[in-house]
């Protein structure tokens, strides 16, 4: 939770000073902020929701899928011809 928290306020501060930047009022400025914040908090909320749910899935699928690339490739591999130029 705190993570979301900074991730929402960091967009909040960043999209204020940007509307800021481009000359909108006080009020527009603080509204566009205070609502890409909330939206962006939510969305990091949610996400570390599911991974954390998941990670134990996400981790043995990760390593299952990785030696499955690298063992399909090493078939798939070959060796380069000599160099014509020398």
């Amino acid at each position: 939770m705190p993570l979301a928290l900074i991730v929402g306020a960091t967009v909040a501060g960043g999209t204020y000073l940007y509307s800021k930047k481009k000359q909108a009022s006080t009020g527009q400025s603080v509204a566009v902020g205070a609502a890409s914040g909330a939206a962006a908090g939510a969305a990091t909320a949610l996400t570390l929701l599911i991974v954390s749910s998941l990670w134990p899935l996400l981790l043995v699928g990760g390593a299952a899928g990785g030696a499955y690339y690298v063992l399909g490739k090493k078939k798939a591999l070959k060796a380069l011809p000599p160099s014509s130029s020398g």
